[in-house]
């Protein structure tokens, strides 16, 4: 029998907020960014709604290492005091019954390895960005891990480690979720917004609260 897996979602599930416009500041109030090229930045974000997500140009130039330190430095500060109790029970209840636990989140990699960390979680799977010569080039590499992409990375991970998807749990806050969810034995509306809450009401998925 394979063993069964029980994915989370990071921004609004798990964590109270969005971990990656947190590290923006904090790299603003660190001064390793820039005002003005942080205003650029959302600027152009803005013009180019399809392509934001895609987007790492704030980080082009700087040292892998100093951002990877400035990463668990956010998190310590910024982002481990998001996590939800009730969210880190979930996790806790799915361990002690032998699931295994898969973050899936369209933040950076480098952001949520702590928290995979903290967790014990067994896969992470989240943005990747690109390196040349210990620099970030302001690209990333593979799939970005949102919408129909979360259930590809997903099916990839579930073949790899050979997990039935139809016995997996499943939570997740936005409408982008409900691909996977339609792909996964138990899925979970977190802190749904308003248009997965009506899709979790159609298809009868069971909506939860995690909270502070």
């Amino acid at each position: 029998m394979s063993r069964v897996v029980a994915i989370f979602d990071v921004d609004q599930t798990l964590v109270q907020g969005y971990t990656e416009r947190l590290f923006f500041r904090y790299l603003v109030q660190q001064r390793r960014l820039s005002l003005p090229r942080a205003l650029a930045y959302l600027g152009k974000a803005a013009c180019r709604l399809q392509d934001r997500f895609q987007d790492k140009s704030y980080l082009e130039g700087l040292q892998v290492e100093e951002v990877v330190g400035l990463a668990r430095q956010c998190y310590r500060e910024d982002i481990a005091p998001r996590v939800s109790p009730a969210g880190l029970a979930c996790v806790q209840a799915h361990q002690a019954q032998g699931h295994a636990i898969a973050l899936l989140s369209g933040s950076l990699s480098l952001l949520l390895a702590p928290l995979q960390e903290d967790l014990g979680a067994d896969w992470l799977i989240a943005t990747e960005l690109q390196r040349v010569n210990g620099q970030f080039t302001g690209a990333i590499t593979g799939l970005h891990p949102r919408g129909p992409n979360k259930l590809r990375l997903l099916q990839d991970l579930s073949r790899t480690h050979g997990f039935d998807l139809s016995q997996a749990y499943a939570y997740g806050d936005h409408i982008q979720d409900s691909y996977l969810f339609r792909s996964i034995g138990h899925p979970v509306a977190v802190n749904p917004s308003w248009r997965l809450k009506r899709h979790a009401r159609k298809h009868h998925w069971p909506i939860r609260y995690f909270t502070l």
